[in-house]
């Protein structure tokens, strides 16, 4: 065997069959170990071009919140009881005005449900001097505004102009409020847009949600749970608007705001003229409902098939505006969700990803109103948001603000309060939110001192106090489909209804158990008053009825005695005759309305002569059997009250 086989072979048996890879030198670690690192980059610094300088303005260091200086208040009581607060502001040439009459949605019965709307949507459609066409072009040539809405607690009549058109609005508004017509074709066609607007809410799911959450918390007996349907408002007519015009609209329950470019001392004989005319009434009661309770929590499903996003309200009860705890409520409240991108629900559920936006409040009305939180999420995270928001909810009743949070309310509460009063508009509505609740000019002054006082811990106990995450009711606008999986994952006990359901439940007449003594004693009485009269027979046989009654009607404001005698004439014949004495008139008022068959006939004084007259002529009754109309009643009472203040100037 050659030298160079040994070799080899003592090779193959010191290393195996296979040879070893050569060895390959590490550094410990991952490599950086031991090694020289270069120094760090450093940014370049940038120069502050403002360093050294000594002629810079410093801010001033933040003041605490202290009473507003707002303008003289002047308070003018007219004649006719109508309480004025006149506001001079020179800063622009602007009149400006708003009437207010104290009734509103709070003041409808559940059978008139949008009386208040459409009786105030109707000042602007008509007076005895002009049609709604010729109230458009008059405030249009002064270059001014004129509207009319109702709101929950009032209506609201506001005019603006320039000063010197300040005439224009003198004239306007008290033609609207004394001699309003409310034209039926016009009747017709704001039914007609009121109904639309119902009709919208149903593809509106936030507008939805927020009526089901009111509806849910307050129920179906108390005023805010009655929401509008298309049937509440079609069933509205001419004679329900007139009656709640003639009930509320009286000086005694009006407040009139003035501000602008105004002279005080030459304003009081300017109202006088406009306003002589309103005469005085008396002013029904303020319905009134019982304090409500809410134990534990209810949940609606309102199934709107289709629908990807979900529209959510979490509703309590909330606070008077007088109640001690309004202004720690305010400030809580703007902590919580009321304050925007800054406010509590709006950073969790942007960091949770779950809402595109939330925002809190809570109702400022005399009586006590609703806390709601609201926010609209993809259906898949309905349920995760809404439990956030109930999570957080829970914090501030447990914790309420930091200190922080309070200060960051309070600076922007107080400092965005001033930008009430820039405009004669704005400062109408200031004084009128103020006289409506009662609390005068010192309300308007000192809200940002108050503010500004506010304590930690006691707006901690008002958040306390007030909020309840055990007692709340929820609704959830969505398609059922995408929502119910998780719902009943959650353990949650909830009813589902349908979008288009009516949300006001029928109204219930309370169900009354006859005495059985009284009811025999009833029909014994009219058995007894049958027989003195001739027995049932003898009144079968009658051929006419003659009813009278006495009492008083209200026109243009004022109370005025009537005697009304009403004769029917079998079958279809009937007269009624109203006699009137105005107060001065140098005679009486006898206004007459015939029916015979499917005709009908109106007489009254002549506007020129006082003497009797058709003054409207014979017209056709619509089709149908007399007594089917009751004879025209409700239509001739309404034509009768017409002519009654066409009658009267």
């Amino acid at each position: 065997m050659t030298m160079r086989k040994l070799l080899l072979l003592s090779l193959i048996a010191a290393c195996g069959s296979k040879p070893a890879a050569p060895a390959i030198p590490m550094l410990p670690g991952d490599g950086d170990t031991h090694v020289v690192k270069p120094p760090p980059v450093k940014a370049p610094v940038q120069a502050d071009p403002w360093t050294g300088r000594s002629d810079l303005i410093v801010a001033p260091a933040p003041r605490p919140p202290a009473a507003l200086e707002v303008p003289k208040i002047e308070e003018i009581k007219l004649s006719n009881g109508l309480q004025v607060y006149a506001v001079k502001s020179g800063r622009l040439p602007v009149f400006a005005m708003q009437l207010a009459i104290r009734a509103g949605r709070m003041h409808e019965p559940r059978a008139r449900l949008g009386v208040s709307e459409l009786t105030a949507d109707m000042l602007v459609k008509g007076t005895q001097k002009r049609d709604a066409v010729a109230l458009a072009r008059t405030i249009d040539a002064a270059g001014g505004t004129i509207s009319a809405d109702s709101t929950f607690e009032a209506t609201l009549i506001s005019c603006s102009v320039i000063a010197r058109n300040a005439g224009t609005c003198l004239e306007l508004v008290p033609e609207m409020i004394t001699q309003p017509t409310f034209p039926e074709a016009e009747l017709n066609r704001m039914r007609d847009t009121v109904v639309g607007g119902v009709r919208q809410r149903l593809e509106d799911g936030g507008t939805l949600a927020s009526a089901h959450a009111q509806n849910l918390l307050w129920g179906n007996e108390h005023v805010r749970g009655w929401i509008n349907s298309e049937q509440s408002i079609a069933a509205i007519r001419r004679d329900d608007i007139l009656a709640w015009y003639r009930n509320w609209y009286v000086p005694a329950n009006a407040v009139l705001v003035v501000a602008g470019d105004v002279d005080p001392r030459k304003l009081r004989a300017d109202l006088e003229r406009a306003f002589g005319g309103w005469r005085k009434g008396p002013v029904p009661p303020t319905p009134s409902y019982g304090e409500q309770g809410l134990s534990g929590s209810r949940i609606r499903l309102v199934d709107k098939p289709g629908q990807n996003q979900t529209f959510i309200r979490i509703a309590q009860y909330g606070i008077k505006h007088d109640d001690p705890r309004f202004f720690d409520t305010l400030v809580w409240n703007y902590a919580l969700g009321g304050g925007g991108a800054s406010s509590r629900l709006v950073k969790a559920l942007r960091e949770g990803g779950k809402g595109y936006g939330v925002t809190s409040s809570f109702d400022r009305n005399l009586d006590r109103g609703s806390f709601v939180v609201s926010t609209f999420t993809r259906s898949s995270d309905a349920v995760t948001t809404a439990k956030l928001m109930l999570s957080e909810i829970a914090k501030m009743a447990k914790d309420g603000p930091t200190k922080e949070e309070v200060a960051a309310a309070v600076a922007n509460i107080t400092g965005g309060y001033s930008l009430r009063f820039q405009s004669a508009s704005d400062i109408c509505a200031a004084v009128m939110g103020a006289e409506l609740h009662r609390f005068g000019q010192e309300y308007l002054s000192n809200f940002p001192a108050v503010i500004g006082q506010v304590d930690a811990a006691e707006v901690k106990r008002a958040a306390s106090e007030i909020l309840d995450p055990k007692a709340y009711v929820m609704v959830l606008v969505g398609d059922a489909k995408d929502l119910e999986a998780e719902m009943k994952k959650e353990g949650w006990r909830y009813e589902k209804v349908a979008f288009s359901d009516p949300i006001t439940g029928p109204m219930r007449l309370p169900e009354i158990t006859a005495d059985a003594k009284a009811s025999a004693a009833a029909h014994k009485l009219v058995d007894e008053a049958l027989a003195a009269k001739g027995g049932k027979a003898k009144l079968a046989g009658l051929k006419s009825l003659r009813m009278t009654a006495t009492g008083t009607t209200t026109v243009s404001g004022q109370a005025l005695p009537i005697e009304i005698a009403r004769t029917f004439l079998y079958p279809d014949r009937m007269r009624i005759d109203a006699t009137l004495k105005p107060p001065g008139a140098p005679k009486d008022v006898v206004i007459s309305i015939g029916v015979a068959a499917q005709t009908a006939w109106q007489r009254g004084p002549d506007p020129k002569t006082n003497e009797n007259v058709v003054v409207d002529g014979q017209y056709r009754l619509e089709p149908g059997s007399v007594v089917k109309q009751l004879h025209g009643k409700a239509a001739r009472e309404a034509d009768l009250q017409s002519a009654v203040e066409q009658a009267i100037p």
